[in-house]
């Protein structure tokens, strides 16, 4: 039976990437894509595509429920955080299927430090932070972490793709990146918390909830960052090449931080994870509700595609996977500008033959 499904921010890199993930899977779809902006659409692998006001835009959810109507969706997926938090506050107008965490736990995870708080509060591993309300407290911050390391991470309480978030080594420069931040990019300073560095290996972890009930969860490393190179702080959330892994400990501490996050589980979390200098993972940022922009490593390498594994779970079936824990390791996925991503296996690479 052919399903009607709408996947949000359509022609950007994550949303296409979910779409083929879809096509991938076994399931009968029809994908409609949605954009706010029509050059973006352009680039949309969807099916049929429509235009949508901005989430912010007072019109938003009467223009996706008119389009819900028309178009006889049936379930919309969410893919990009001002969507994810406009569609759980307004979920109930909707005549249609979603599969989203609770409201509250939506607007937890979106506080990265109220996040960080309850980490804390449950006795899991996550960065010294703390949170800023003016220039004068960034002093005081930088002496109470002294004891972590010589650098300090700076970002803001909200956001992703790492906008606004760097290392530092001084209290001024520390100072410096955040009036710049507030000055040229309309920040204010108490948007901003100053974290304990940590330098160590950096894991993406996602995965699916249904009521309660883990149904798959998969785990990459990221290894090197898209434009890098370019940034200030070397890295990003965004991995221009990234591996499979399958670390128990950080599994562990994965799957208790969404517990600690919320008490009955349900929908995506999608866990950020890095190693401080004795190698131990702590949790940085929780990814509520969508997909991660490299899902296809996660949904096109083991025996389970995520993906689709969401959207049987969206429409109601129950799924018992023998091994929830989904990790076909040494798998590699290869991005670059430009170019459709690529997953291949560490003995396809090794095979390889360049003249």
């Amino acid at each position: 039976m052919k399903r009607t499904i709408l996947v949000t921010g359509a022609g950007g890199g994550g949303s296409n990437n979910l779409i083929r993930s879809l096509r991938a899977s076994s399931l009968e779809l029809e994908i409609c894509g949605s954009n706010l902006s029509p050059f973006v659409l352009a680039k949309s692998n969807a099916d049929k595509n429509f235009l949508l006001p901005a989430a912010d835009d007072s019109r938003y959810v009467d223009a996706l429920l008119s389009k819900v109507e028309e178009e006889g969706i049936e379930l919309v997926l969410p893919n990009s955080d001002r969507e994810i938090r406009r569609i759980s506050v307004d979920r109930q107008r909707l005549t249609c299927r979603l599969f989203l965490p609770p409201k509250e736990t939506v607007t937890l995870c979106h506080d990265k430090f109220l996040m960080h708080l309850r980490l804390e509060d449950a006795n899991l591993k996550t960065a010294k932070s703390i949170a800023i309300t003016s220039l004068d407290d960034v002093e005081a911050a930088i002496q109470q972490l002294s004891h972590t390391g010589d650098r300090f991470w700076i970002r803001p309480r909200t956001g992703s793709g790492s906008k606004g978030a760097t290392w530092v080594k001084t209290a001024d420069q520390a100072r410096s990146w955040i009036s710049l931040w507030t000055e040229l990019r309309g920040f204010s300073v108490d948007e901003f918390t100053i974290s304990e560095f940590l330098p160590g290996r950096d894991y993406a972890f996602q995965s699916t909830w249904n009521q309660g009930r883990l149904v798959v969860a998969k785990m990459c490393e990221r290894i090197s960052y898209f434009f890098g190179e370019n940034l200030l702080s070397g890295m990003s959330s965004t991995p221009a090449l990234a591996r499979t892994v399958r670390d128990d400990d950080a599994i562990e501490t994965a799957l208790n931080a969404v517990r600690a996050i919320c008490p009955e589980p349900h929908g995506n979390f999608n866990l950020d994870m890095k190693a401080d200098r004795n190698g131990v993972m702590n949790v940085t940022e929780c990814n509520i509700g969508r997909f991660f922009m490299i899902t296809p490593i996660f949904d096109l390498t083991g025996k389970i595609n995520t993906a689709e594994a969401y959207v049987r779970c969206a429409f109601g079936e129950t799924l018992e996977y023998s091994e929830r824990i989904d990790i076909e390791e040494n798998m590699f996925l290869l991005r670059e500008l430009d170019t459709e991503p690529l997953i291949l296996s560490l003995q396809h690479i090794e095979n390889l033959r360049f003249l």
